[in-house]
């Protein structure tokens, strides 16, 4: 038997990683949605919200969703996204004002995710997207103001991919790859809804609709983490990484 005479810091040994996560997340004002039955809002058996694990706050189904969502039991558990099928959720007016945000997304992909999550403002028509497809993760705006890009790693295991905007630049980060882009996005400085895979309340938008299995979704609507000199910042993406690294 190895003894070492010293206290070692959090995440030094495999084990706690969820709670290190939560109370990061908790810190720095995030939301974390876990794809758990205990979680889940249920009516007459159809899904019909998902429970923030943090802040105590419900995304409801998207408009178009309606019943559509299911939870595979796993291990590991996931909400599955259907291709051509709108079975996302939205959190409405969760973001005061889109002067910054991060989004992160643990999943799995069954052909192209498509659509992981969405900023959307409401104003001049636009939004932000983060999606899979064509071997690649991507985000950008409707608008077409700026875009970020990185290649799919292969494999089956589940990916962590996170984005960030800190007002002037998106930040994209996947398997140990990052990208930024610069651009000014027009419509951004107004109330924003958050929504998960998919972009809208919009039905009709059954191309922008993937294949997926979400396992968990993290979502700050006042911090860009990637970037951030800020030690809360550093230290959500370190625990968010380790987590998705030992449990997934």
């Amino acid at each position: 038997m190895l003894n070492i005479a010293a206290k070692l810091p959090p995440g030094a040994l495999v084990g706690g990683e969820d709670a290190q996560l939560a109370e990061a997340v908790l810190t720095t004002g995030g939301a974390r949605f876990i794809a758990r039955e205990a979680d889940l809002v249920r009516s007459d058996g159809r899904i019909t919200g998902w429970r923030d694990s943090v802040l105590a706050v419900e995304a409801g189904v998207a408009t178009p969703n309606s019943g559509n969502s299911r939870l595979d039991p796993g291990p590991p558990a996931a909400l599955t996204c259907q291709e051509g099928l709108n079975c996302g959720f939205t959190l409405p007016g969760f973001a005061p004002e889109v002067e910054a945000f991060t989004v992160a997304v643990i999943y799995r992909s069954e052909g192209d995710a498509r659509t992981l999550a969405t900023i959307f403002t409401g104003q001049t028509n636009n939004l932000i997207f983060l999606a899979e497809a064509e071997g690649r993760v991507l985000a950008k705006d409707k608008a077409a103001s700026v875009e970020v890009a990185l290649p799919l790693a292969g494999g089956t295991g589940a990916k962590l991919v996170i984005l960030s905007f800190n007002g002037r630049t998106l930040l994209l980060e996947m398997d140990g790859q990052t990208a930024e882009a610069a651009g000014k996005v027009p419509g951004l400085a107004h109330q924003a809804d958050f929504f998960i895979g998919c972009r809208s309340n919009r039905a009709g938008l059954a191309k922008t609709l993937g294949q997926a299995r979400l396992h968990e979704v993290l979502f700050w609507p006042d911090r860009s983490l990637l970037g951030s000199s800020d030690a809360e910042d550093i230290a959500a993406l370190a625990a968010m990484r380790r987590h998705h690294r030992w449990t997934y």
